[in-house]
This record gives C-alpha cells, structure tokens and sequence, in this order.
C-alpha cells in the first residue's frame, strides 16, 4: 500500500563515521532526482530542525544516533528512517549500500510506518519523568557490585532481583541491551514490558514479560546504598533506598520508517542471521 509522498525531509548523519562522505554525495544526488528538500543538520540541531513542518527524518548511523533523534523528535510524529551506518542496527532498517535503489521508492510513497510505544520514569514524590524509547536501567553505584531491586508489577509483589543491574524494557528495547542480557524478542506490536536482569545472581530469577498496562515498581532493598538510573544508555539520575520508580507507557509514541513489505520479523531475521527463505514460504 502506498504511503504519501515524501517532499520534504531533515537529514542528519553521524560525524567521524567512515564512509559519511561517500554516503553523503549519493544521498545528495538521490534527493535532487526524487524532488525532496532535504535540511541538513548535525545530532545537536535535530530539535530544532525537526520543527519545521517536515515530512520526515533520514539518519545515518547506528542504533545510538537512532535514539538520539528518537529522544530530540519525541512527541513531534515526524517519522524516522534510518540508514545503517554501524554494525547490527536493529532500528536502522535500510543498509548503506541500498540507498541507491530503496530510498527512490520510498520518496515517491512505497514505505509504512512502524509506531513505537515509549516507556516513562518517574521517582515517586517527584514531578519529573524520563522516556526511553528502549529500556530503563538500574546499575549498581560507584564501590557496588551489584543490586538488589524489589519489583511490583501491577500492584503485586514479584520478586527481588539480585543481579548487576536491571533493564525494564519496551518491546522494541527487546533487541537492543536486554537481548544481549538474555532477554526475548518481543514483536513491536505487543502492549508488553520485558524485566531482564543482567547477570542474575540466582539461576531461577530469569526474564519476564508482562502486560503494558499492569506498570512496574522498582524500589531498592534497604540496605542497598543506591544505584544508577539510565534512560536508553544516559544516565539521568539515582535511585536511593525509600523511592520508587514506576515505569509505565508513555502517551506520545515514536514511528520508525521501514521499505514496503519489509517487517520486524524480516528484519530480526536479516540482523540475526537466522536461516530460511521466504521464498519458500519459509520452510
């Protein structure tokens, strides 16, 4: 199904990475002949780029330019295209080397648009929250090996993680630090949070995926010192023995572009390297 035309975008590609300018000259020529107006800007203009009524935004690079624009556009709508200029990339859905003959068709309309639910944290008696379009984190401190979180999911206790730290993680955070920690795969589409601990110091405290709307708790044991908060990697604060941390799903949602016809399911298995051809119906 075709999408509507794209005619004007921001475009931002990551400094010192080899091969931008190479990929910047085809970019360039690939813009001229679709007839897009593109703005270039570097990761800090982003913001302010993006205001200015576009129809969408085009990033070269990995995964972490990917949230930085994720974190700089959030609440906009503008949706996200981005060009794989690292090495695994689950969120960059086009390679460097496909420009060429994928970013013509998706200009002239042949694209869809993936919406990524964001996950808010929020210390409780505070007023400030924090979105992450990945996982929120909690890591031990400076002179810790590790912490001890009791979590809440829904209201009910569930169990208290000793470990090196612990992610809660939105689906599309599913591919990202918490599969490197043995977390699942979580399709884009399900109203789910993932727990992971990271290296758990117990055998039976694994992975756990519960339903969006039930929210989760994390609150430290008392005699844990305090530990580290991270939203998608930046720290952002601490976390002290009496808070809490609720994480939910936030409102505003962020949409990745993808080819037409061209999935997470597709994806997960071109970035996994996993066997089986569609075009035999992937038997």
């Amino acid at each position: 199904m075709a999408s509507r035309r794209i005619r004007k975008v921001v475009v931002c590609l990551r400094k010192g990475r080899p091969g931008n300018g190479g990929v910047a000259m085809v970019l360039k020529e690939i813009l001229r002949e679709a007839g897009v107006k593109a703005v270039w800007t570097t990761e800090n203009g982003l913001k302010r780029a993006a205001g200015r009524g576009v129809d969408a935004l085009v990033v070269g690079g990995g995964d972490g330019t990917m949230l930085h624009a994720a974190q700089a556009t959030m609440g906009s709508g503008i949706p996200i295209l981005g060009i794989n200029l690292g090495s695994l990339g689950f969120l960059t859905s086009v390679k460097a080397e496909e420009i060429g003959y994928v970013l013509p068709k998706i200009f002239s309309g042949q694209y869809g648009v993936s919406p990524r639910s964001l996950l808010s944290a929020k210390l409780q008696g505070s007023s400030r929250a924090w979105c992450a379009l990945n996982e929120i984190s909690v890591a031990p401190a400076a002179g810790s090996l590790m912490v001890r979180v009791r979590v809440k999911v829904g209201g009910e206790f569930l169990s208290e993680y000793h470990a090196d730290g612990l992610l809660v993680a939105s689906p599309t955070g599913s591919t990202a630090y918490s599969l490197s920690a043995g977390g699942p795969l979580v399709s884009p589409r399900a109203k789910a949070l993932v727990l992971t601990p990271v290296c758990a110091h117990a055998m039976a405290q694994r992975p756990v995926v519960v339903g969006e709307q039930e929210g989760v708790e994390l609150a430290l044991a008392p005699s844990d010192k305090g530990a580290l908060l991270r939203a998608d990697g930046v720290l952002v604060g601490r976390l002290l023995p009496g808070k809490v941390l609720r994480v939910t799903v936030a409102k505003p949602v962020v949409r990745l572009m993808h080819p037409a016809g061209v999935g997470f399911y597709g994806l997960a298995r071109q970035k996994l390297g996993w066997s089986g051809s569609t075009a035999r119906g992937g038997r």
